[in-house]
């Protein structure tokens, strides 16, 4: 059941200790969230409307809640072009309590296989696009989005009032306009098959440790997909893409946007044309606010829904599923993957999930 809290009245002590990491999705929502939606305000076509800027910055606002925490789907388009159409090649749930100071992230790998109905069965980063295409030919991302975001629901089991959908192609901008952001490489690799524009193949290279990324870089190392090491699979791309992310959450952090409009002003274009979202302004200043009380960084629960998790497998005859190379859930159901997910969010005493059917 949705409830609106707001987050501005006086809090009652926590009993946990824990200081945990705010979510990487409220960052990007922080970050990106609201401004496209400003765009369709009137005073969306530029930031140089000083009064309803303020207006809409200091106005009192609550975030929507479902059982008391903030979710929000991250949807990560792999497309080379600046559309907003393609294969959702990253997606990402973050959940927060902002009263109990806990956050979550659950990843879906790419190669999870489901019921698309009435498109068929697919993998679930083709939902996206299956949905959006259209019989003139455009391209309709709000069906598209809709159309993602209900099936991520089924398997989850959660409602997520939230969503981004970002461009990595125009993220790339972004991270130029920033100055670079700072990632800790963990694990050194070289990818000898990365893809270029015009359809060949290039090696990349990266060492271990930490270093500044531009755009290119950052990109590259979200987005290889054959590198050496260990990190050819799908499960360290997720990983390498939530450490972007969280490279540019502290370096937009560190410019303090609630304090800067001017910053807000000089990104807002590249920003626009990289992200989607439903959240309003009032709602990324918000989210802004929970995000800086967040400061002292610790870890991030986490949930990746790899064979590894004991939720999901890859059949030993991938013939009924066209040859591919595919995720099922362990059982032949979503109740599982359901009871992990709110284990994860509510702890292990929430009820049993029912038998969803994949």
């Amino acid at each position: 059941m949705n409830r609106y809290i707001d987050l501005d009245a006086p809090k009652p002590k926590r009993r946990s200790k824990r200081r945990k990491l705010l979510i990487l999705p409220l960052i990007l929502l922080a970050l990106a969230g609201g401004l496209f939606a400003l765009s369709r305000t009137p005073f969306g076509q530029s930031l140089l409307a000083p009064v309803s800027f303020f207006v809409q910055m200091v106005r009192p606002i609550s975030l929507t809640e479902v059982d008391g925490r903030v979710n929000i789907l991250v949807l990560g388009l792999d497309s080379r072009t600046d559309s907003f159409s393609g294969l959702t090649d990253t997606i990402l749930i973050g959940s927060a309590s902002p009263l109990e100071g806990d956050a979550a992230l659950v990843s879906i790998p790419r190669d999870f296989w489901l019921n698309l109905a009435p498109y068929g069965s697919g993998k679930i980063n083709t939902a996206f696009n299956y949905a959006g295409i259209q019989k003139d030919g455009k391209f309709d991302s709000q069906k598209a989005l809709e159309f993602s975001k209900s099936k991520i629901e089924g398997v989850l089991g959660i409602e997520i009032p939230y969503w981004v959908v970002v461009n990595f192609e125009g993220f790339k901008e972004i991270i130029d306009t920033l100055g670079g952001i700072n990632v800790t490489v963990d694990t050194a690799f070289d990818d000898y098959a990365y893809p270029t524009p015009n359809y060949g193949y290039k090696h990349i290279s990266f060492k271990a440790g930490p270093q500044v990324m531009n755009g290119e870089k950052a990109l590259e190392y979200a987005r290889s997909r054959s590198g050496t090491n260990g990190e050819g699979s799908d499960y360290a791309r997720v990983r390498r893409q939530q450490k972007v992310i969280l490279g540019v959450k502290d370096k937009v952090m560190s410019f303090n946007l609630l304090l800067n409009p001017g910053k807000l002003s000089q990104l807002y274009k590249q920003i626009n044309a990289a992200v989607m979202t439903n959240a309003s302004l009032g709602e990324i200043r918000k989210a802004l606010e929970i995000a800086d009380k967040f400061s002292d960084l610790g870890q991030i629960s986490s949930l990746v829904l790899d064979p590894s998790s004991g939720l999901v497998y890859h059949p030993l005859n991938p013939a009924p599923y066209g040859g591919a190379w595919v995720l099922l859930p362990e059982g032949g159901n979503f109740s599982k993957i359901q009871a992990a997910v709110r284990n994860l969010l509510f702890g292990s005493e929430a009820g049993q999930a029912s038998e969803t059917q994949p």
